[in-house]
């Protein structure tokens, strides 16, 4: 560790220690300091070395990392807060880290004879392969997926703490559709050990990839070996792309032969025979159970302490030291900032693209002062008064000035008396208002959000933050109108900034389901419910959405549980509907049929409650009811294709001659996918 001795400025990152220095950058301990002198967190700055810094390819790559790992907000990824530049140097500011990587970790347990505990592996693996999974689903801006590929997902790039959080770190290599890879194209990166087959032998590469990766880490765990080894690494990667690795079992005949399933299926040479995510990776390792059950966070810190024990471990005295020398007193007033030594900075926004900073205009030169010529002696009462009267007009011209010319709770109710345009405009002043009151802000934005003006909700939320920054209310508006506007990432962010302002309440967790429906993630959407569910187990909403999504994932039993626990407190014809087709499943058709028939009555728009009744009546061999109720749901979802292809498949089984007319609306409705459907209709027919 170099001590700075004096604080070296970079931005508004006071550096104090210098702690790294590699190949292609130098990291710092440093601490945010705001323009007003307010303390923020330590962090750790990450700049490139100065004789880098004009090596585009490089810059691209530094830049890359930043940008990508800032689109993922997750407890299990290194945060970025911000991505500057000073002097047309770039800098990274990063989470502050204490721990050793998995390969660290791994080495020391070697050196020492043994082999790193089951429980402490998976768990390190499996909160890792959490975070990247984030990393898979992360939108951009604009509410699309980024399709982003880590491709270099090993041990390296796993950092567990010394209080036992597991983080991935290091996209630098990493790829994203959205903005393209961050290496030359045709180039071979990561370590080959971990390579997936696609990525050696150049074939397109996609979430799948990192999911080798998770497999090759696991194999190593339990066989204490790789699975794919050679003398050279031409040797290596021809046996990745073209061999089986051995079955873990005949290393170790005491693997769980689950555990090893679960490996091999992530070890699959094909992308398609893979697990298609790291969720379902880390469900079916959670699974397992026996001597792999996963240890907890706790167990994994006190073995961090273990290898690398905090009185004697040299990185962790020298992150101490760091600390130390930092003169700050969090929470405290800085001295006035006085930023030198050559780095005069811009204050860029947290994470804004990168544009080479702009030379500050020069200061006007001042003008001499006049010759004052002295006072005539006069009376002093004139001018006192004259004085006075000044002041007076003056201080009342700017009283009549500041004050509105509404206050709040007239503007409010001015806003309710009129529609449209003018009272979103009404609605969106309140938040400059200084009498406003966080429930009168509450209900103009609850008025936005009615009006489905989602821009201007997020409008008055911007003015809303700057007179409370902790109203939990305005980051739940904020997170529905930016879901609903498909500002994905605010929307993400707000909703977890709501969560961690208050925790035991169930909104966020709502708010967060609705956003996962919408990106049409069913596994994160029914975790969300089920948190909600936990916090509110009496709210039939909450109840039914999770139902809904058991009853989709499979999970009948828990499903009818949570559907009757929801009618009970609420009846509709959604929750109704949906208790019938879990019925359906379960084999009680004259129960499905009833609860069913009860659901189109309460609504006859139901799509869902005339599909699902199509198929009970099919079942007990009502072909003509089949056929009306497939063809009302057809009605009233016409660009939905499920009803036509349904109706096709059963007229198909039955070799109906209702047949061509099923098959002519689906080459007519859907033309573009006409093949993919008919050819669904066509392995519908009964065997010769």
């Amino acid at each position: 560790m170099e001590n700075l001795g004096e604080p070296t400025w970079l931005g508004q990152y006071r550096l104090t220690s210098r702690i790294a220095t590699g190949g292609m950058a130098e990291v710092y301990v440093g601490r945010h300091i705001t323009p007003e002198g307010q303390f923020g967190p330590m962090v750790a700055v990450k700049r490139l070395l100065p004789h880098l810094v004009k090596d585009s390819a490089i810059v691209r790559m530094f830049l890359n990392e930043a940008r990508i790992t800032a689109q993922i907000h997750h407890p299990n990824v290194v945060t970025i807060f911000e991505l500057g530049q000073v002097g047309g140097e770039p800098y990274i500011a990063m989470e502050l880290l204490e721990g050793r990587t998995w390969a660290e970790l791994r080495q020391r347990a070697a050196e020492d004879g043994r082999r790193m505990p089951a429980g402490v592996a998976l768990r390190i693996l499996s909160d890792a392969c959490r975070g990247l999974d984030a990393a898979h689903r992360a939108l951009g801006e604009d509410g699309k997926p980024l399709a982003l590929v880590h491709r270099d997902f090993t041990p390296d790039n796993i950092h567990v703490g010394v209080n036992g959080e597991v983080k991935v770190i290091d996209f630098g290599i990493a790829r994203t559709t959205a903005w393209g890879s961050g290496t030359e194209p045709g180039t071979l990166k990561g370590k080959f050990f971990y390579m997936s087959p696609e990525m050696i032998t150049a074939k397109p590469v996609d979430h799948r990839a990192d999911i080798f990766a998770a497999g090759v880490m696991l194999y190593e765990q339990i066989c204490g070996r790789r699975p794919f080894t050679g003398n050279s690494i031409d040797e290596v990667v021809i046996r990745i792309a073209r061999e089986d690795p051995a079955l873990p079992s005949s290393y170790d005949p005491a693997v769980p032969k689950a555990l090893e399933a679960i490996c091999l299926r992530a070890i699959a040479k094909e992308p398609r025979s893979r697990f298609q995510s790291l969720a379902e990776f880390v469900e079916a390792l959670e699974s397992v159970g026996g001597d792999t059950v996963l240890a907890t966070p706790q167990e994994v810190a006190e073995y961090v302490t273990l290898l690398f024990p905090a009185k004697t471990d040299e990185r962790r005295n020298t992150l101490r030291r760091a600390r130390e020398a930092d003169p700050s007193i969090p929470g405290s007033l800085a001295p006035p900032l006085t930023p030198g030594q050559g780095l005069e900075a811009t204050h860029p926004s947290p994470l804004r693209a990168y544009v080479p900073a702009e030379p500050a205009p020069a200061p006007t030169p001042l003008a001499a002062p006049a010759p004052v010529e002295a006072p005539k002696k006069r009376s002093k009462l004139p001018l006192t008064i004259g004085v006075l009267a000044l002041v007076v007009v003056g201080l009342g011209a700017l009283v009549a000035l500041q004050k509105p010319s509404l206050t709040a709770t007239e503007q409010l109710a001015q806003a309710e008396s009129v529609q449209g345009p003018a009272r979103t405009s009404a609605l969106v002043k309140i938040a400059a208002l200084p009498d406003a009151t966080d429930a009168q802000l509450t209900r103009a934005g609850a008025l936005l959000l009615e009006a489905k003006e989602w821009e201007a909700a997020l409008s008055l939320v911007d003015g809303w933050r700057v007179k409370n920054p902790k109203n939990l209310d305005a980051r739940l508006i904020e997170g529905k109108a930016a879901s609903q506007w498909k500002k994905a990432r605010r929307a993400e962010a707000a909703i977890r900034e709501a969560s961690a302002l208050d925790p035991a309440d169930p909104r966020p967790d709502a708010l967060m389901a609705e956003l996962r429906e919408a990106q049409a993630d069913s596994s994160a959407s029914l975790e969300a419910w089920t948190k909600a569910v936990g916090k509110a187990p009496t709210n039939p909403q909450y109840l039914a959405r999770q139902g809904f999504w058991l009853s989709q994932a499979g999970k009948l039993d828990e499903a009818e549980a949570a559907l009757t626990r929801a009618m009970k407190k609420k009846p509709d014809a959604a929750t109704t509907a949906e208790l019938g087709f879990v019925k359906f499943r379960k084999e009680q058709k004259d129960e499905a049929l009833k609860l069913l028939r009860s659901a189109v009555k309460q609504d006859a728009q139901l799509f869902d409650g005339h599909f699902y009744l199509a198929a009970v009546l099919f079942s007990k061999g009502d072909l003509a009811g089949a056929r009306a109720e497939y063809l009302a749901a057809d009605a009233l979802a016409g660009a939905d294709p499920r009803a036509l292809t349904t109706l096709c498949e059963m007229e198909q089984m039955q070799q109906t001659p209702e047949l061509e007319a099923a098959k002519k609306k689906l080459r007519e409705r859907f033309p573009k996918e006409a093949d993919a459907l008919l050819s669904k209709c066509a392995a519908a027919a009964p065997a010769p």
